[in-house]
């Protein structure tokens, strides 16, 4: 599963074209966003009831200092809290991501993106395959940003795979995996 992702990943980057003019990146600054996120995921694992509900922020940051051309790379963190249900009637998942996010500037007001992180997190449901505690969250999300009517505001929407597990530091460690939407709203510098 992992590797179709990494293909998935790989092949957006190869088939996107970027013709678009580097002045139409719309910065020659360095490219800083700063906003939130709010989503909800399933574990896909058979006989794992987990849900989560997102609550995180979202911040990035570009590589360079300037940015003149329409693919770049920055890093981005995510601190979270998230409620999850599972059989007990609520539990707890808090932490941090921290990654990198390939954007392609299609225009000033659209950015498609890529991502890959992982984070320390520590969560308080008692499912069969996973033990509560310290665990890692490994994520491989698209997303898109496009201007709102506001010229610095952005909706963010992603799709986001996630596999949580504790590395073989507690048993059991089957890990939970899921698929995630967001769902956000992000200024730009």
């Amino acid at each position: 599963m992992k590797q179709n992702i990494l293909c998935f990943f790989l092949l957006t980057s190869l088939l996107t074209s970027p013709n678009v003019n580097a002045q139409d990146t719309g910065t020659t600054q360095r490219f800083k966003t700063k906003g939130g996120l709010i989503g909800y995921g399933k574990a896909i694992n058979n006989n794992t009831d987990y849900k989560v509900f997102f609550l995180m922020g979202d911040f990035s940051w570009s590589f360079k200092r300037t940015v003149t051309k329409p693919i770049f790379l920055a890093w981005y963190f995510e601190p979270q809290i998230n409620p999850v249900k599972t059989p007990r009637p609520l539990d707890i998942e808090l932490g941090a991501n921290l990654g990198l996010r390939n954007y392609i500037c299609i225009n000033p007001r659209f950015y498609l993106y890529q991502m890959i992180g992982s984070g320390p997190h520590y969560i308080s449901a008692e499912v069969q395959r996973q033990a509560k505690g310290f665990i890692f969250s490994d994520n491989f999300a698209v997303g898109a940003f496009t201007g709102l009517k506001k010229k610095n505001l952005f909706l963010n929407l992603q799709l986001r795979y996630r596999h949580i597990s504790n590395a073989g530091l507690k048993s059991p460690n089957g890990g939970i995996d899921s698929w995630n939407f967001l769902v956000g709203v992000s200024g730009f510098n």
